[in-house]
C-alpha cells in the first residue's frame, strides 16, 4: 500500500516531542513490510508549534487534493487534517497519538484552553475518519466516550521502541557519565499531568533513607519553572538537576544508561513510550498506576505501581528498588524481555491489519 502522513510535529526527540519519534518509527515499520510511506510536513515553522500546526491545517488542502490520488490511505495524526473533506471513496484514517480531551482534565489555565481547542479538533478529525487508531487499550475507552466514536471503527496500534535511544543503539559508550550514586532518572514533556512536582516533593524522604541519592529530571515545558521553585523551597536543590531538553538523542541514551532506576510519577499516560525506553536500558520502573501504565510496564512485573499524587509512596517505592538488588534486577530484566515485543515492524503489522479487517 501507498501511505501518505499528514505529520506537523517538530522533529527532535531531545525536545521531548515523542509523537514525532513514534509517527517516524511508524513509517518505518510500514517501509519494512514493503509498503511506501510519504510524508506532508509543515511548509512555515514558527516559534510557536501551536501556530506552526493550525497554519499547516489551514493551508493544507490544495496541498492534499494535488497528491492524494498517487496513495490509497491518507492518515492524519492527532488533530491533523481536520480541515479536509474526502471523497468517501477515499480512506483517510486517524491515529490519535494521545486523547487531548483526556489530558485536558490535568491542565489549568491557558494550557488547558489550548488542549481543549486540541479536543475539538481532534474529535472532528476522528469523527471523519473511516478508522481510529490508539495506542492503549485505556486510550481506545477515553476516545470512544470523549469523541462519540463508534467503538467498531476504533483499533489498537500500540507504540514501538525507537532504536536509537533504546540499548545498544550506535555511540552508546562515547560520552556515558559515570555516576557513582544512586540515580533516579525521570523523562516527561512538564506538563502538569507528568506531576513531576510528586516527585520533588518525594525527595526528602528519599534523602533520609539513602543520603548520596540524585535526581536527573529530563525535559523542558510549562510546569519546569514551577517544579524548579519547589525544589528550592524544599531545600533539595543541591540533589535534583533539572537538565531541560537534551541536545541530542545520544545524551539521552546516556542519561538513561547512568540512571539506577526509572520514574514516571504521571497523573494520566496515553501510553509512556518513555517507559519502554527504560526497559529496554534494564531499568526497573517506579510509576503511578494510572491511564495505561499498567498495561505497558505492569506492577510487580517490570515495575513498582503507587497511587498518584503520593510522596509517600513514590519514596516508598523507590527506596525498596535501590536498597534490594535482587527486586532492581529482577524488574529490570523482565523490561528488557517484555519490551522486545514493542518493536515498530509489529507496530506496522497491528496498523495495517487494523485497515483490513
Amino acid at each position: 500500500m501507498k501511505f501518505l502522513f499528514l505529520d506537523s510535529w517538530v522533529r527532535n526527540r531531545a525536545e521531548g516531542s515523542g509523537s514525532a519519534v513514534a509517527i517516524t518509527g511508524l513509517a518505518g515499520g510500514l517501509r519494512s513490510l514493503g509498503h511506501s510511506v510519504d510524508f506532508l510536513h509543515p511548509r512555515y515553522v514558527f516559534r510557536s508549534l501551536d501556530v506552526t500546526r493550525l497554519v499547516y491545517n489551514l493551508t493544507l488542502k490544495p496541498r492534499v487534493e494535488s497528491v492524494a490520488d498517487r496513495f490509497d490511505v491518507v492518515v492524519g495524526f492527532d488533530y491533523d487534517g481536520w480541515a479536509l473533506s474526502f471523497d468517501p471513496a477515499r480512506r483517510f484514517v486517524v491515529a490519535l497519538k494521545g486523547v487531548a480531551a483526556d489530558e485536558r482534565r490535568f491542565e489549568v489555565g491557558w494550557s488547558r484552553l489550548r488542549f481543549a481547542l486540541w479536543a475539538y479538533l481532534e474529535k472532528r478529525n476522528a469523527r471523519s475518519a473511516d478508522r481510529v487508531f490508539v495506542t492503549s487499550e485505556y486510550s481506545e475507552r477515553r476516545a470512544i466516550e470523549a469523541y462519540d466514536l463508534r467503538p467498531e471503527l476504533v483499533r489498537l496500534s500500540p507504540e514501538g521502541i525507537d532504536r536509537d535511544i533504546a540499548a545498544g543503539g550506535p555511540d552508546e559508550s562515547s560520552s556515558l557519565i559515570p555516576f557513582r550514586d544512586p540515580i533516579i532518572l525521570s523523562v516527561a514533556r512538564q506538563y502538569r499531568r507528568k506531576d513531576t512536582a510528586t516527585l520533588i516533593r518525594a525527595v526528602p524522604a528519599l534523602l533520609a533513607a539513602i543520603p548520596d541519592i540524585g535526581l536527573r529530571i529530563v525535559g523542558d515545558g510549562p510546569e519546569l519553572a514551577r517544579t524548579r521553585r519547589l525544589a528550592e523551597r524544599l531545600g533539595v536543590e543541591d540533589r535534583v538537576s533539572f537538565l531541560g531538553s537534551l541536545d541530542s538523542v545520544s545524551t539521552l541514551r546516556n542519561e538513561y544508561a547512568s540512571a539506577s532506576v526509572f520514574c514516571l510519577p504521571s497523573l494520566q499516560e496515553g501510553f509512556g513510550i518513555v517507559l519502554l525506553e527504560a526497559m529496554s536500558h534494564g531499568l526497573p520502573i517506579v510509576a503511578t498506576h494510572c491511564g495505561a501504565v499498567p498495561e505497558v510496564a505492569p506492577h510487580g512485573e517490570t515495575s513498582l505501581l503507587v497511587p498518584p499524587r503520593d510522596p509517600d509512596a513514590l519514596a516508598h517505592a523507590l527506596v525498596r528498588i535501590l536498597t534490594d538488588s535482587n527486586l532492581a534486577a529482577q524488574l529490570g530484566t523482565a523490561g528488557k524481555q517484555r519490551v522486545c515485543r514493542y518493536g515498530w515492524s509489529a507496530a506496522a503489522r497491528a496498523f495495517v491489519e487494523g485497515l483490513n479487517d
